[in-house]
């Protein structure tokens, strides 16, 4: 595939973590092509931006070298890549680079049908929440052949700070389970830990500080203490989505005892209950009322 054909992009899914990393693309020079789904804002502002907005995804696929989806989860990955119509638009040498938290056999099931139409797969979920995206540092689990991950090495550059190689097909979406899994415990340890402080008068600026450089650190502590101080849990990653990947987690662990991962689904789930829509740190309310 030639270097015009790997910066045509097909990009699908324009939410909370797409729209910015489609954004860094269209800055790095990228060529989007979109669609829209139902709010037709992030559309529009990319079509701003120099993208050319489809009224389907197949078409924008037609359009493209290479197709960057990070949806929902499972259900949205087959629903949108599995359609008649997409499978039918994509070309032998095309790339999709799936960025989605889906499950392991949903990535397999993905690949097998792009791979029988000539195209190659790297299966690519990202950590590094909206903050990331926005700024262009995710980390990329990848899963796949190094020539797949070679040839989309700039797209990535453009969006990611790291890159780790991680095995095969479906491996990057069992890191990525394993990384939300342990991800949704520290936050539920960083809502005890700032319960704790508020209870003793400790001040929080000091105890980042402390705690910063101390064997309890955490990403979660460091980036999300103040908003669970604050309470301020303006939608990021969304605490429904987090919930969905803990579930994942347990799902490809069955039959390996994951006591404290359970827990923390229950929790969750509590939350949900009324806090679904917001970011994921508004899952502290249930330690905090």
């Amino acid at each position: 595939m030639n270097l015009l054909d790997m910066r045509q992009v097909a990009f699908l899914g324009l939410g909370a973590m797409g729209l910015p990393m489609a954004r860094n693309l269209t800055k790095a020079g990228f060529k989007l092509h979109v669609t829209v789904h139902r709010d037709p804002a992030p559309a529009e502002e990319l079509r701003s931006l120099g993208a050319e907005v489809h009224a389907s995804a197949a078409s924008a696929i037609a359009s493209a070298g290479v197709i960057v989806s990070i949806l929902p989860e499972d259900k949205q990955m087959r629903e949108v890549l599995l359609a008649e119509a997409v499978l039918a638009a994509v070309k032998p040498g095309q790339l999709l680079l799936e960025m989605t938290s889906g499950t392991p056999g949903a990535m397999k099931e993905v690949a097998q049908a792009y791979a029988s139409k000539g195209a190659a797969v790297l299966d690519a979920p990202v950590s590094g929440g909206t903050i990331g995206a926005e700024k262009g540092t995710l980390t990329v689990m990848a899963g796949g052949s190094e020539e797949a991950l070679q040839q989309v090495q700039p797209i990535l550059e453009a969006i990611a700070q790291t890159v780790h190689k991680v095995g095969e097909i479906g491996a990057g979406k069992a890191v990525k389970a394993i990384n939300q899994m342990m991800a949704a415990v520290h936050m539920l340890a960083a809502s005890e830990a700032i319960a704790l402080s508020e209870r003793l008068g400790v001040d929080l600026d000091a105890l980042q500080k402390v705690i910063g450089s101390s064997s309890g650190g955490s990403w979660m502590f460091a980036n999300k203490a103040q908003a669970i101080a604050e309470r301020s849990f303006q939608p990021g990653f969304k605490l429904n989505l987090m919930k969905k990947d803990i579930g994942i987690a347990l799902q490809e662990g069955l039959g390996q005892p994951l006591p404290v991962t359970a827990l923390a689904l229950q929790l969750f789930e509590m939350a949900a209950k009324e806090n679904g829509e917001l970011d994921f740190a508004a899952v502290s309310r249930v330690i905090r009322g």
